[in-house]
C-alpha cells in the first residue's frame, strides 16, 4: 500500500481518560492503516474503544501516546490552531444520534450555508448533485425535527461534505434506523465512496460490515484478529423460562394461549394523536387499540417515523392523546414499581454513577438496602458490573443503554415500555438485553418493546406491526 493511498495511519495509539471515578483505558496500542476512498468498518463489542478511536481520527480528542496521521495532518502533535483547521477542512464527524448533528432552529439549507462559510476548501461533490444523490433535495427547507431518522443522517452527511471534508467519521449511523432507511443511507454512502470519499464507521450492523472494503476489530481497546464479515453470528434463541401456569405455548404456531384469568395490564382504546409540522398535519397515531396481559413479551415493530415512540409516550402519560383512552398500572403518573420506561435518550443522571443510577428507583421507594442484591444481579446479567463506579459519560452508549434497562427492572414493575433498547448493542449484548426482558416477563411483567429490528421477533410472544400510525398484530416467528 503506498503512502498516497492511506487516509488514516495509527501507530501504537493509546487513549486513556482520567475521570472522577478513576482511569479508563479506551485504546491500548492500536496500529492500523485505513485506505482512502474506502468504507472502513470499526467493529467490536460495546465499550471496546470504537467511539474513542473515531473521536481521535476526527480531531475531537488527542491520543495519550502513539502517532495518528490523517491525510497530511499529524493529529497527535498538531497545534490547537492546526486542529481547528483540520476539523473544518478535512474530517466530518457524525454523532451516534442523528438529531445531535443539528441545531434545532436551523433548516437543512441554513446548516449547509453555515458549513460552506466555515471552509475555503471546495467540496468533492457539487451541492446540487450531492443533495440529489442523498435523496434530500426536496427537504432542504425543513428543520431537522421535521425529517425522519434516515433523512437526518443523509442531511448530516451532506453538511460535512459541503463543508469540504474528504473523510467522514460516523458513529453507528444506522443504529436507530429501520432496515429500509438504513439501506438507503448505506446505498448513498456506497455512491459517495465510489466518488472518492473515505468513510470510517463504527458499527454493530452486519450489512455495514458486508459492504465495507476494510474491517478493523477492537476488543477492550486492543486490535484483534479479523473474522469473516460475511459469516453471520448465531441468531438469538428463545430463553428457557419458567412460564406462568396460565400462559401456555401452542407449539404449532408459537402463539401464546392465555387463560381468561390472566390479568390485563394495559388497555389502549382507539387512541389518536396528531402534530402540526409546518403546513402539514402528521397523524402519528390513528385509532390505535391494543392490550397486554401479565407475563407477555410483546414487540412493537415498524419503520422510523411509524408512530412507535409516540404510542409509548402516550401509554406512559408523557404525551396526551387527542382522543381515545389508556388504562395502565397506577392510572396516574407512572412510578417505577408499576410502570418503568427505557426511553431512547435513556435519561441517566450524569452526576450519578452507573450503580447509583440503577439504585435510584429503589431509593425513591425507600428500598435500597433490600434491593442491593437485585441491583448486583441485574448488573451482572447485563454485563455492566465492572462499570458500577463509573459515570454514564465514561461508558459507551451501548453500556448506557444496558444500564437504563437494568434501572427499569430494579423494582420488578408491572409494565415495562422500552424504546429501541437494543439499537446500540453487539450480538452478545443484544441477547443479554432480551434475556433480561424475558426474565421480567417470566416473573409476571408485561413488556412492550418498540424496535425497527424485525429479527427480534423470534424472541417475542406477539408482534404488533406499526405503519403510518396504525397497528396490525401477528404471532411471533418462534
Amino acid at each position: 500500500m503506498t503512502a498516497t493511498s492511506v487516509a488514516v495511519r495509527c501507530e501504537e495509539l493509546v487513549k486513556t481518560y482520567r475521570t472522577a471515578s478513576g482511569e479508563v483505558r479506551a485504546l491500548r496500542g492500536v496500529t492500523a492503516e485505513f485506505p482512502a476512498g474506502t468504507l472502513v468498518a470499526v467493529v467490536g463489542p460495546s465499550g471496546s474503544g470504537k467511539s474513542s478511536l473515531l473521536r481521535l481520527i476526527a480531531g475531537l480528542d488527542r491520543p495519550n501516546d502513539g502517532a495518528l496521521v490523517v491525510e497530511r495532518t499529524s493529529v497527535h502533535n498538531a497545534s490547537a490552531r492546526e486542529l481547528r483547521r483540520f476539523r473544518r477542512t478535512t474530517v466530518g464527524y457524525l454523532f451516534q444520534r442523528p438529531s445531535d448533528n443539528f441545531l434545532p432552529h436551523l433548516s437543512v439549507r441554513e446548516h449547509l450555508k453555515v458549513a460552506r462559510r466555515l471552509t475555503h476548501r471546495p467540496p468533492r461533490i457539487e451541492q446540487g448533485e450531492l443533495l440529489s444523490t442523498l435523496g434530500i433535495d426536496g427537504r432542504v427547507d425543513h428543520l431537522a425535527s421535521e425529517l425522519s431518522g434516515g433523512e437526518q443522517q443523509r442531511a448530516a452527511i451532506a453538511e460535512v461534505l459541503v463543508g469540504g471534508a474528504h473523510i467522514v467519521v460516523a458513529d453507528e449511523p444506522t443504529a436507530e434506523l429501520d432496515s429500509d432507511s438504513a439501506r438507503h443511507v448505506m446505498d448513498t454512502i456506497d455512491s459517495l465512496v465510489e466518488a472518492g470519499v473515505t468513510f470510517v464507521i463504527a458499527t454493530h450492523d452486519r450489512d455495514v460490515m458486508r459492504r465495507a472494503g476494510a474491517v478493523l476489530e477492537l476488543d477492550h481497546g486492543v486490535r484483534t484478529s479479523g473474522r469473516s464479515i460475511g459469516a453471520a453470528p448465531a441468531g438469538p434463541t428463545r430463553p428457557t423460562k419458567a412460564e406462568p401456569d396460565t400462559l401456555r405455548w401452542r407449539a404449532s404456531a408459537g402463539v401464546p394461549e392465555v387463560e381468561p384469568d390472566v390479568p390485563t395490564v394495559l388497555e389502549v382504546h382507539d387512541v389518536s394523536k396528531s402534530y402540526p409540522r409546518g403546513d402539514e398535519v402528521v397523524h402519528a397515531l390513528d385509532s390505535v387499540s391494543a392490550s397486554l396481559r401479565e407475563g407477555e413479551l410483546v414487540g412493537l415493530v415498524g419503520r422510523s417515523g411509524s408512530g412507535k415512540t409516540t404510542l409509548l409516550n402516550v401509554i406512559a402519560g408523557w404525551e396526551h392523546a387527542d382522543s381515545g383512552t389508556v388504562e395502565r398500572p397506577g392510572g396516574g403518573i407512572p412510578v417505577w414499581a408499576e410502570l418503568a420506561v427505557v426511553p431512547q435518550k435513556l435519561g441517566l443522571f450524569d452526576e450519578l454513577t452507573v450503580r447509583e443510577n440503577l439504585e435510584y428507583p429503589a431509593r425513591l421507594a425507600g428500598r435500597v438496602d433490600e434491593l442491593r442484591d437485585r441491583v448486583r444481579e441485574l448488573m451482572e446479567a447485563l454485563g455492566i458490573d465492572h462499570l458500577e463506579a463509573r459515570y454514564p459519560k465514561e461508558t459507551s452508549l451501548g453500556e448506557q443503554q444496558r444500564a437504563a434497562v437494568a434501572r427499569a427492572l430494579v423494582l420488578s414493575p408491572t409494565l415495562v415500555l422500552a424504546d429501541e433498547p437494543t439499537g446500540h448493542q453487539d450480538a452478545v449484548s443484544e441477547r443479554r438485553v432480551l434475556d433480561a426482558f424475558a426474565q421480567a416477563a417470566a416473573a409476571g411483567a408485561a413488556c412492550l418493546i418498540a424496535t425497527h429490528n424485525e429479527a427480534l421477533s423470534a424472541r417475542l410472544d406477539r408482534v404488533l406491526h406499526m405503519a403510518d400510525g396504525r397497528l396490525a398484530e401477528s404471532a411471533s416467528d418462534s
